[in-house]
């Protein structure tokens, strides 16, 4: 499968074009897709990649102890062949051995960020096309080694490049070093890998441009009905649940415009456009998301056909997160989850380097110079791209962002080529989306092969083949709230990325590799002897209703003698409270002012019921009335702690109970045995005084960015261990 940044189109626009062959749409919506040329080294010997966890080893690292559990896991010895420039692994596994299979199996365990069975490739060059390569660039995207001096770099860099360089701004580890002067794309590449060589380095690619994944809309009379959501069986997976609003989905993308259909489900999101021509704003990057139009006029962007406005990134989340059962417009897949506009995409697509910025930041992690996001998404929706491999500053992006515990959900692309050719589709770790028609056959235009993992409906020029959703009037600023037909991968992902969202709002508590494995087990099969036969369109079509109906509860799905502490949030009083007492959980499900959250750990309601060798400790719980101006509760497994409290605080703290629950504490350094992961603790620092317990890496770098303090009595803030 290939994929390349894809031409978008307002519906106005396209009901002027008629349905052609699909080779004829690639070369009239998609003109540089048609001599992408596939990835170099595909044909040397399969290997099993894999990324660990931070948490486990430092990236590049791999101890004996990290890599005898990868083969017990995986079920058979593994060779390391390389590492990569991000510090994943390539293992070779013996002739016979299912690569697959054992990928599987290793993304299952939370040491592992993300395995897949892959072509061991050369260092591929960035497909190129006449369109690309004509395109002026001056920018790299490099990431130094730690000791490194930027500005000795960079003067290295100017040698090199003949040119004086200028480092423009700092991207979480990356730097965005720009020439005075333009380049062709292959001069740039040509100078990245020569830059590569300096021992400085640790990678440098060029910055690329990216294109939303929106495929043309069709002249048909518009439909209302959202034939997509039937086939996806979405009401089989409402009945089971229809979203959690502590959910955040971050569509990065054109940006947000109001809209009735999403009312009350937008967050405060962030521009991260660099350029501000390409913003439209009359400046660079600010705080404010909103959409102000991608329209063209002859001869934009290199040449290429006016066009009107789309609102791309309106459309996305209206698939996504739409008002579901309010009697107005449509229905979007999660009825409940908050979604996070992040803008990267505006006039003529986007530059990886904003792209790079906007998922840092949706996912979380800090960006020099810009506020810190106080809502990190768990889903990460990127209905975009462009030719070429995986830039290692883009991976390592999407390893930070799983490492936070998010699950990243792309578009496989538009061009009905080679998908592995098209970033951020073919970053590992990734969930790649595929395009279907209405008849469940690959939709003509999508990428296909390999490197997709599933696919959902995208629609076609079958009849009634478009995909309904949220939409604005204008031609080329915005005009006013209307719906639209399209067709694309574009709108492939985000009934994935939906359908995600329903899944972690069932359990929070899945690891992204987890969330594939689902998504994969339950998909449905596609026609035979069709064009996505052989695996040409991942494991299968979505099943939202069987990938609902096989995400257990984490209150349900208990390891052996343990019990569930169940989260609960009060929204007026912004506080948090955790229970593992059946009747008091039931008492505050009851209670209308306390909400699940849906995060769960877990401990044990006796010591007796801990392993042999484990030690647990008691939770003593306190509360502190609102006649004190507090109304909350505070935790502790430190027995000395509560000792205190009950000592010096009866005034203010009463104990409610010294077994709240038992559970494993860390040792002096913090750390967890094994089979068990850290539970932080955190503080709103307030007088109200309360406490947040979470074993969620989003959450934890949620609380951090909305300023709370870790209250755990050892490093980072783990107060306790919970078994997985």
């Amino acid at each position: 499968m290939f994929r390349a940044p894809t031409a978008h189109r307002s519906a106005a626009a396209q009901r002027r074009l008629k349905p052609v062959l699909a080779a004829a749409l690639a070369a009239l919506f998609m003109p540089w897709a048609a001599s992408a040329a596939p990835l170099a080294g595909s044909e040397q010997a399969p290997t099993l990649r894999v990324m660990l966890n931070p948490a486990t080893a430092l990236p590049g690292s791999l101890p004996e102890d990290a890599k005898a559990r990868l083969e017990a896991l995986a079920g058979g010895p593994l060779v390391l062949e390389a590492t990569t420039r991000t510090g994943a692994f390539e293992f070779s596994a013996g002739d016979g051995a299912d690569l697959a299979v054992m990928a599987g199996r290793l993304r299952g365990d939370r040491s592992v960020l993300w395995a897949e069975a892959a072509p061991r490739q050369a260092r591929a060059k960035s497909t190129r096309s006449s369109l690309a390569d004509a395109a002026p660039a001056r920018k790299l995207l490099v990431r130094l080694h730690d000791d490194a001096d930027p500005v000795a770099a960079a003067a290295r860099l100017g040698a090199l490049a003949g040119a004086p360089v200028a480092l423009e701004r700092t991207i979480g580890n990356v730097r965005v070093m720009a020439l005075a002067e333009s380049r062709t794309a292959g001069e740039m590449e040509d100078l990245a890998r020569a830059f590569e060589a300096d021992v400085a380095v640790r990678y440098a690619d060029p910055v690329r441009r990216v294109m939303a994944h929106a495929g043309p809309v069709p002249n048909d009379p518009f439909y209302a009905q959202q034939w997509a959501l039937a086939n996806i069986r979405a009401s089989d997976a409402w009945a089971l649940g229809t979203g959690s609003a502590a959910m955040t989905v971050a569509v990065v993308d054109t940006g947000m415009l109001a809209h009735p259909d999403l009312a009350g489900r937008v967050l405060p999101g962030y521009d991260f456009i660099s350029d501000p021509d390409t913003a439209r704003d009359g400046n660079g990057r600010d705080p404010d998301a909103r959409d102000e139009g991608d329209w063209l006029a002859d001869g934009d962007c290199g040449g290429q056909r006016a066009q009107d406005s789309f609102f791309h990134g309106l459309f996305v989340a209206g698939l996504i997160a739409a008002n579901g059962n309010n009697g107005t417009g449509m229905a979007g897949v999660d009825w409940a989850a908050k979604i996070l506009p992040v803008r990267t995409l505006g006039k003529c697509g986007g530059t990886f380097e904003d792209v790079l910025a906007g998922v840092h930041w949706a996912a979380g992690l800090p960006i020099a110079g810009v506020p810190a996001n106080p809502h990190p998404a768990k889903v990460i929706n990127l209905s975009l791209g462009g030719p070429g491999a995986c830039i290692a500053a883009i991976q390592e992006a999407i390893d930070d962002a799983l490492a936070q515990g998010t699950v990243i959900v792309a578009s496989a692309g538009n061009e009905s080529e080679e998908a592995a050719n098209f970033s951020p589709g073919n970053c590992s770790g990734v969930i790649n989306v595929a395009a279907l028609a209405r008849s469940g056959e690959r939709a003509s235009y999508s990428n296909y092969g390999s490197r997709v993992d599933l696919a959902a409906p995208g629609g076609d020029f079958d009849a009634g083949g478009g995909i309904l959703s949220t939409h604005d009037s204008g031609r080329t600023t915005p005009a006013g709230p209307s719906y639209a037909l399209a067709m694309g991968t574009s709108f492939s992902a985000p009934l994935v990325s939906g359908t995600v969202s329903l899944m972690l709002a069932r359990n929070p508590n899945l690891t992204a590799g987890r969330v594939l494995s689902i998504l994969q087990g339950t998909s449905a099969e596609l026609p035979p002897g069709s064009t996505c036969s052989y695996g040409f369109c991942g494991a299968g079509a979505l099943d939202a209703g069987s990938a609902i109906a096989s995400t257990v509860p984490a209150s349900v799905n208990l390891p052996p003698g343990a019990v569930a502490v169940v989260e609960f949030y009060d929204a007026a009083a912004d506080h948090y409270f955790v229970s593992a007492d059946a009747d008091e959980i039931a008492q505050y499900d009851a209670s209308g002012r306390w909400q699940r959250t849906g995060h769960v750990f877990y401990g044990w309601g006796h010591p007796a019921f801990a392993p042999p060798g484990v030690d647990p400790r008691n939770v003593c719980r306190f509360y502190a009335g609102p006649e004190v101006q507090v109304d909350s509760h505070y935790l502790t497994a430190d027995p000395a702690i509560c000792a205190f409290v009950i000592a010096n605080d009866q005034g203010m703290w009463t104990l409610q109970t010294h077994e709240a629950f038992w559970i494993e504490v860390p040792d002096a350094a913090g750390g967890c045995r094994s089979g068990t992961v850290p539970v932080y603790a955190f503080f709103n620092n307030r007088r109200d005084a309360n406490q947040r317990f979470t074993i969620d890496g989003s959450v934890k770098r949620a609380m951090r960015n909305r300023v709370w303090v870790p209250d755990g009595t050892v490093r980072d803030g783990v107060a306790f261990c919970s078994l997985i």
